[in-house]
């Protein structure tokens, strides 16, 4: 920090040095014939301009922020114009009239430097890509007219007064309304800059350092109004002549005092000493050259060999102890850091153990869902047989019956009759288990399930030697509750038909909201005990019955 501030003092004093060496020449000039005098004031021009010029490329190198280093560089490209035109003035042209003009000239610069003051003070704190409003661009028309009035003063008068009887309009003059409109707007723009400036300042400085701008402001309209008072003789002032009479440099070095004690202070923001700062960082980072010679490094960085720091150019290179060095290009050269990932690596490791024990947690509770399904499909696979043993058990004991009686029977042919009986009882005990699993999916059933169901059964009846039709006029979806129940009543009636009948009808067809289901048989088995609410029995004359079943389709 010492370095730093013995580096800005050391610019300051060389600044001086070269105003004061300027202002010496100026006064030895006074003393001297030319062309020694022609010799001393050139000199002296050329140190102004070269004191703007440097101000203008330092004002490029500090300011960050494009459009307010754009409006600076303006500003300080403006003095350099109006030191020249004043030195061409002064030392090169001889005409009244191209005096007069080059003197007119002078108001470019000094109305549009506090303009760009505006503007910049406008940008500050803004983005990149901001663009100052279309109003602002509005104040631009003031100082436009202004310098139009001074330009044209030949023809009215409004800024400079000449006197009528004067042969040669040049020092003799008075100051016009036009004059005081230019100066008041000067000094408007100027404050008006300042304001914002302090408005937009977010630097915790005291009050006293950010009044420190309006020092050469207060100097600049002190030196004005004396200089008026001297070209009108109220006061004659000679030790301001000698001093201070060139009144371009005067304000040309007021306004730039008033920028950079700005910039000093904070109300313009700028960003200096990049290598100091880059050197006291905490990042290990190192500049280099097109061929990875180091150029600048800070000091958290470490010695890593060229070939190293080459290979950056493909991928980041981890190093040891969890150091991964990465690169990238920059202008005319590259840039490398490392970053300590070791913090990282930990996670990494935390979150690959972690990882495991979640796969290992995962496989163990995908086998435990694995058993509870095997577990819940074994038990939905016992409820379901329970269900089909339960419905079915007078079958399932009948068939158990016919099996003993078919081992202890000699006779082929009674053999044979009890087979043809487990037939259709077989074919009962399939049928209706898959009823069961049908309705364990569906509440509704097709109607084509209770054709196959009961088609098979006759099929069966037929072999035993049973003339049987079967008739269904249901196309529409059946309950399966309904289905089942059809079918149950049918098996009921063939097996008590089974050693007494040569005949079976069997016919379903849906009515209004009911379904009704016959079997018409002329067995000769009694089946009034069948009767109920739902089931009507009747026996005609000649024996045969005619069973209906009758079920709401709802």
């Amino acid at each position: 920090m010492k370095n730093l501030n013995l580096k800005k003092h050391r610019t300051f004093l060389y600044a001086t040095f070269a105003v004061i060496t300027a202002a010496a020449l100026r006064i030895i000039a006074y003393q001297v014939e030319d062309p020694l005098d022609f010799t001393l004031n050139l000199i002296r021009s050329i140190i102004y301009i070269g004191l703007f010029v440097a101000w203008g490329i330092s004002v490029r190198r500090r300011i960050i922020q494009p459009q307010v280093r754009r409006y600076l560089t303006a500003i300080s490209a403006l003095m350099v114009f109006w030191v020249s035109v004043r030195s061409v003035k002064y030392l090169i042209a001889q005409a009244p009239w191209v005096l007069r003009h080059l003197w007119y000239m002078y108001y470019l610069p000094m109305l549009f430097i506090p303009f760009l003051a505006v503007l910049a003070a406008l940008s500050l704190g803004k983005t990149e890509h901001f663009r100052v409003p279309h109003w602002a661009n509005l104040l631009c028309i003031p100082s436009a007219v202004l310098i139009l009035l001074v330009a044209t003063n030949d023809l009215h008068q409004l800024v400079f007064v000449f006197p009528e009887d004067a042969e040669v309009w040049m020092n003799d003059y008075s100051y016009g309304m036009g004059y005081y409109m230019a100066a008041g707007w000067m000094l408007l723009c100027t404050l008006i800059a300042l304001v914002t400036m302090l408005s937009k300042c977010r630097v915790p400085h005291s009050r006293k350092v950010l009044m420190l701008p309006f020092v050469p402001v207060t100097a600049a309209i002190a030196y004005g109004i004396l200089g008026a008072l001297r070209m009108l003789g109220v006061f004659p002032l000679a030790w301001l002549r000698i001093l201070a009479g060139d009144m371009t440099v005067v304000f040309c070095l007021l306004f730039t005092a008033v920028l950079e004690s700005c910039i000093q202070c904070g109300l313009i923001q700028a960003n200096t000493h990049y290598m100091e700062l880059f050197d006291a960082s905490t990042v290990g980072a190192q500049i280099t050259d097109p061929e990875y010679h180091v150029v600048l490094s800070s000091k958290a960085a470490q010695d890593i060999p060229v070939e190293t720091l080459q290979q950056t150019e493909q991928s980041p290179v981890m190093l040891e102890n969890g150091i991964r060095l990465s690169g990238a290009t920059i202008k005319d050269g590259h840039v490398v850091w490392t970053e300590d990932m070791s913090p990282l690596i930990s996670v990494l490791k935390d979150l690959e153990e972690a990882k495991e024990n979640l796969q290992d947690n995962k496989d163990l509770l995908e086998e435990e869902h694995a058993v509870k399904k095997r577990e819940a499909h074994i038990a939905e696979q016992d409820r379901l047989y329970n269900i089909i043993r339960r419905d079915t058990e007078k079958q399932i004991l009948l068939m158990d019956e016919m099996i003993e009686q078919v081992e202890k029977s000699d006779l082929d042919e009674e053999r044979r009759h009890i087979l043809k009986k487990m037939l259709v009882i077989g074919a009962y005990l399939k049928r209706r288990s898959n009823l069961v699993f049908l309705y364990d999916k569906d509440s509704m059933l097709e109607a084509k399930e209770l054709e196959l169901s009961i088609g098979e059964s006759v099929h069966n009846l037929e072999t035993f030697g049973v003339t049987c039709a079967f008739r269904s006029e249901l196309t529409e979806p059946i309950l399966a509750l309904n289905v089942i129940a059809m079918y149950d009543f049918f098996e009921e009636v063939a097996e008590r038909s089974f050693n007494d009948t040569s005949s079976m009808l069997v016919h379903a067809v849906k009515k209004h909201d009911y379904i009704l289901f016959s079997v018409d048989t002329d067995s000769r088995s009694d089946f009034y005990d069948l009767a109920s609410d739902t089931v009507k029995v009747v026996q005609d004359e000649d024996g045969e019955w005619k069973l209906t079943l009758r079920l709401d389709r709802g």
